[in-house]
């Protein structure tokens, strides 16, 4: 049920907010390349391009100006007339459009947008719904409502509580089973010993989520900084970042070492390690199979220095590299490790949202996906590209999965 929008219709509805931020002495975070990026879920690399198409549409101008909570000037972009207009005509065919959408009381209709966005209550932008959109068969109240708490009770600014920095943590809706594993993290992360905690397990099987779903209750508790390597530029930027996460609880060590002249690896773990200290900080590390090897090494290094870290949580999710953790400390009290597999047969079920589906028919879904929340999710979609993509399933199995979803079974 997603909507299809290019880059440049996603910037001109997330610059549409900033419209009057421009007469502003300081501009919002959102409106510099890092801000649009994290704002439409792309790579910071690829907004250069992007705004300068807009800008030569007479779309959106630059202006080199003070952002908020940053100490140097950076590049702000902000609509023209033109485009505040484009944006708005944008927003309104976007709000005609008609989705499925379950209600708080668990009523499936159709309805438009615009109806969703007034009728709901809740403070979310049309790209806030779209991104659920993206996510889910169906739009639901539920998840609605978990991401604007998300939004409200999230980043305060001018307090120690942070979250979804530097990037969004994934809002989960529907989480099931994991019992056992919740189990686990709820022990680790209440254990003073513990500081480095690794999820394992291939791709799609829930290891963002699983994570997210735990820290979620910790927002109040903690100040979480939340890094995905797929997202990311590279260790560079994961250290700029992890600087201004700190910066914002008044801890400048980590700053203080990227600005030295012969800044190196050791000098930026040293001013790390003074910067975690204490600060009950959780710093979550995503996708790190996609970071480069100077963030391995960097990662590696923090493992080393277990004992030095006391009060910080690291949560790293991978599938499984081997060079992640240094080999003094895999035996320490202090590392701890979390294997994923697939979700149990009712968990399963579901997610599938089964609704005339046989045993041995369930059993050979089940076996096809070996429990993998991302497979299950994407059978349970009204489109099985993505599954033929992914080059796991044979052809006879990919014809199995229409004929059921011809026979509205799943």
């Amino acid at each position: 049920m997603s909507i299809k929008l290019t880059v440049n219709e996603r910037i001109l509805l997330h610059l549409r907010r900033y419209y009057t931020a421009q007469k502003e002495v300081e501009a919002p975070q959102a409106v510099t390349q890092k801000g649009i990026a994290d704002a439409i879920d792309i790579r910071v690399t690829h907004v250069p391009r992007s705004v300068k198409k807009l800008e030569e549409e007479g779309l959106i101008y630059e202006n080199v100006m003070h952002i908020t909570g940053l100490d140097k000037r950076r590049k702000a972009y902000f609509l023209t007339e033109k485009g505040m207009f484009s944006a708005n005509e944008l927003k309104r065919s976007l709000g005609e459009r008609r989705v499925t959408f379950k209600d708080a009381e668990g009523n499936v209709k159709e309805v438009k947008i615009a109806d969703v966005e007034e009728t709901t209550g809740l403070k979310l932008t049309l790209l806030d719904i779209i991104g659920l959109m993206d996510r889910e068969s169906i739009l639901s109240y539920s998840s609605m409502e978990l991401l604007a708490k998300n939004r409200e009770e999230g980043i305060i600014e001018g307090e120690t509580t942070l979250f979804d920095f530097p990037h969004k943590v994934p809002v989960i809706s529907d989480f099931v089973g994991r019992k056992r594993e919740i189990t686990s993290l709820k022990s680790w992360l209440s254990d003073d010993s513990t500081t480095i905690i690794s999820v394992v397990g291939p791709k799609g099987i829930g290891k963002s989520s699983l994570v997210a779903h735990m820290i979620y209750g910790l927002r109040k508790k903690a100040s979480i900084y939340w890094y995905d390597a797929e997202k990311g530029e590279g260790f560079d930027d994961m250290v700029e970042t992890l600087a201004d996460f700190f910066a914002r609880l008044n801890r400048t060590e980590l700053r203080s070492a990227i600005r030295a002249k012969e800044k190196g690896q050791r000098e930026i773990l040293k001013g790390m390690k003074t910067s975690l200290l204490g600060s009950n900080a959780i710093l979550v590390f995503d996708s790190l199979d996609l970071a480069d090897k100077q963030f391995h090494r960097f990662i590696s290094g923090l493992s080393q220095e277990l004992d030095a870290l006391s009060g910080a949580k690291i949560l790293i999710m991978h599938m499984g590299a081997t060079d992640l953790v240094a080999q003094e400390a895999l035996g320490s009290k202090s590392y701890r490790e979390l294997e994923l597999s697939g979700l149990d047969k009712e968990s399963c079920k579901s997610i599938l949202g089964v609704k005339k589906l046989e045993k041995r028919e369930f059993e050979r879904i089940h076996k096809l996906t070996e429990g993998n929340p991302l497979a299950l999710k994407l059978i349970r979609s009204e489109d099985i590209s993505e599954l033929k993509k992914s080059g796991k399933y044979t052809a006879d199995e990919l014809t199995l999965i229409k004929y059921l979803k011809t026979l509205d079974k799943i």
